[in-house]
């Protein structure tokens, strides 16, 4: 672990700091297409002018990053939301009609805001053209679920309000809170305020004092329902939400870290600052500086960058105090959050001041993220100057604790990483710096095999800067423990350039380990599934699914497939195909496994756009196979099945169960966009109160949010 941590070093982190800013809006033109790079927690946004019954029809392909494509009306309600099931590769298709004239909003935003990935999308807008009589019959429509969809949401209060588990309680009091903000305010305050009581009440009972074990157990799932009422109490009332922060604020964390849990009250509190900042940036200013007394958040960058927006003025203020803070660190090495920091903020002037124009690589992937939208001038240059020249001191008078050159975990490597990612701006900051932290690393490399590491990175450089046929000749006079992976990495280089039989061959012929093998090989096969898929070649794609042995491989594989079958082909084709991928699972109306009930609501969910009759023939039985595995996990529980709750069962749980309760959902929540009264219907026939206001909540969702 320690020589990976090292070979690889730490991703540097706190840089997105200008994440979370949209990007400057662009009016589409007519078939012109806009290519942007689009990282985590970012938002782009973009509008079309359009006619009281015009059709806009527009195109996002996705290039590395799968995203979120919503619509917002000309006075700024929520119209429609599209994410296609097709990973970070293909197309995101978006039609709607526009009820009036004016300019429509357009935001992309990623799928996951977890994971530290950029990538790139292109958007074209197609087509604006006056709808069809038929087009304005559906988004009318479609209008008129959405009022049943929020009479639905009212009618579910008393049904919440029933539930005796409260995480499953709160959690649909806050859903329908938020679903119904911008259409009933009044409803949404009542759920919100629900919510906010329940929290509380649970809250109360959890006494760490009396019941440790009890108390830590539900620690996790306490914080989070916290958290999502504090967020959803900010939209509308950020006062409310500070005031319910502080006043809840945990004594302490059953994890035994302190500053993790302050960083995690540092970045609420910010989230709520923000939102002030939007009214009174002073005030959102002291909220950050009362804050940078506590803890050391990456999200102050995120914050002044915010205030920077309103009052570039108070924004270069917070990012003094800061860098004065950290300056005032008698060793910023020590804590890995102080670290991280320091290196936000010289790495944020560096670039705003285009002192460095820094690229993606392999040490920062991430770095992408953080030069979106940067402000000048927020740091002083005197500031960046003193950063920089505390952090290189304090590596070059690094000395291993005990002949370890890791004692002091990420931090130190971060920050090597961060400085060495200025490139020249590092000497002249500080003359020879360069050269004095390439040998204080070698110094530190060297007391964990020094040559080892620099052998295989011989191989490695090989391998990238030559040709396969010279790479394996290298390779095979390569030591011995080194040839595998060596040979994996060649593999999987031949794969990234297209050539998948090359890349198959070298395992086949010099991996001979057969896990290694097997797994290798099933990855290529899975390049090459995902490629048809990406390339629309859908039939390419369900030959290759043709060739799995097992149904469970088959149903694996159409899974993935379906959700394109229909992009850009015509209604008889795409009916066609769907058929084609159903007969390739066993005839029988209801599941054998998992995987199997995995593919059927997939191909029921693709056929809801093209023959719903089709598609709620395929639920119906599925609905009722549910029932009964519902009905078995109570007979078992506490005999190794799936857990029930105060009899009720846990919605919030992981299991196969509750991913089929989410299934179901997502099926009969496209259903309902087209007959609602059938989908309704069906999500009736669920016998657990729970879990039939659970599929119903999410119906609502669908129907108000209009997602597709």
């Amino acid at each position: 672990m320690r020589l990976r941590a090292l070979l690889l070093l730490p991703l540097l982190t706190g840089l997105s700091l200008a994440a979370v800013m949209a990007q400057s809006s662009v009016t589409l033109q007519l078939g012109v297409p806009i290519e942007r790079t689009l990282g985590p927690t970012q938002v782009h946004e973009f509008f079309v002018n359009a006619k009281a019954n015009n059709l806009v029809q527009l195109v996002v392909e996705q290039k590395g990053v799968d995203v979120v494509v919503k619509i917002s009306t000309p006075d700024g309600k929520a119209l429609a939301e599209f994410d296609t099931p097709n990973g970070d590769q293909g197309s995101e298709r978006v039609s709607f009609v526009a009820a009036d004239a004016g300019k429509y909003g357009i935001s992309i935003t990623p799928l996951s805001t977890g994971e530290p990935k950029t990538g790139h999308y292109e958007i074209k807008l197609i087509e604006v053209r006056d709808a069809t009589e038929d087009e304005m019959e559906a988004a009318k429509n479609r209008q008129i679920a959405k009022a049943k969809g929020i009479a639905l949401l009212l009618e579910l209060r008393e049904a919440i309000s029933q539930i005796k588990t409260p995480y499953t309680r709160i959690n649909a009091q806050l859903t329908a809170a938020n679903l119904l903000r911008d259409n009933d305010e009044k409803a949404a305050s009542k759920y919100l305020s629900d919510a906010v009581a329940d929290l509380k009440g649970l809250l109360s009972v959890v006494n760490p004092d009396d019941d440790p074990e009890e108390s830590s157990s539900q620690f996790g799932p306490i914080s989070q329902l916290r958290s999502t009422v504090i967020q959803s109490l900010a939209e509308t009332d950020p006062d409310a939400a500070l005031s319910f922060l502080r006043s809840t604020a945990p004594r302490y964390s059953p994890y035994g870290n302190p500053n993790e849990l302050a960083n995690q009250e540092s970045a609420l509190e910010l989230s709520i600052a923000n939102q002030i900042g939007r009214k009174d940036p002073n005030r959102a200013l002291q909220i950050a500086k009362q804050n940078l007394k506590k803890a050391y958040s990456p999200s102050l960058m995120i914050t002044a960058s915010q205030l920077a927006e309103k009052n570039p003025e108070l924004a270069s203020e917070l990012m003094r105090d800061i860098a004065s803070k950290i300056l005032g660190e008698e060793k910023l090495i020590s804590r890995v959050e102080v670290a991280n920091l320091a290196i936000s903020l010289t790495t944020y002037y560096a670039v705003s001041e285009k002192r460095v124009d820094l690229k993606p690589n392999e040490q920062n992937p991430r770095i992408p993220v953080a030069i979106q939208s940067l402000h000048a001038g927020l740091l002083s240059e005197q500031d960046f100057k003193q950063l920089v020249q505390k952090m290189v001191r304090e590596v070059l008078a690094f000395s291993p604790a005990n002949g370890n050159g890791f004692s002091s975990g990420d931090a130190l490597w971060n920050v090597v990483s961060g400085l060495k990612s200025l490139g020249p701006e590092l000497d002249n900051v500080l003359s020879g710096s360069t050269a004095a932290l390439e040998k204080k690393q070698k110094e530190l490399i060297g007391n964990v095999n020094n040559q080892w590491v620099n052998q295989f990175q011989e191989y490695q450089n090989l391998i990238s800067n030559n040709s396969a046929d010279a790479a394996l000749e290298a390779i095979d006079k390569a030591p011995t423990e080194f040839r595998e992976q060596l040979y994996m990495m060649l593999a999987t280089k031949e794969a990234g350039n297209g050539d998948l039989n090359r890349a198959k061959q070298i395992i086949n012929e010099h991996v001979t380990n057969p896990y290694t093998r097997s797994q290798a090989l099933r990855s290529f096969d899975q390049q090459e599934f995902d490629h048809a898929i990406s390339t629309g070649k859908i039939e390419e794609a369900l030959r290759n699914v043709s060739t799995m042995r097992t149904p469970s491989e088959r149903a694996e594989r159409l899974t993935q497939i379906v959700g394109q079958i229909g992009s850009g082909q015509p209604h008889a084709t795409a009916v066609s195909l769907l058929e084609q991928a159903r007969s390739m699972l066993p005839p029988s109306p209801q599941a054998q496994d998992q995987t199997q009930m995995d593919a059927l609501f997939e191909i029921a969910r693709a056929f809801s756009f093209y023959d719903s009759k089709r598609s709620f023939e395929i639920v119906d039985p599925l609905v009722d196979q549910f029932n009964d595995l519902l009905t078995a996990a109570r007979t078992l529980n506490g005999f190794g099945g799936e857990g029930f709750e105060n009899d009720e069962f846990d919605l919030h749980s992981e299991g196969s169960l509750v991913a089929i309760a989410e299934q179901l959902s997502t099926v009969l929540g496209d259903l309902a966009l087209i007959n609602f009264d059938r989908a309704k219907a069906t999500s009736d026939k669920l016998r657990l109160p729970e879990v039939r206001m659970h599929v119903q909540l999410a119906i609502a969702e669908q129907i108000v949010t209009g997602k597709q």
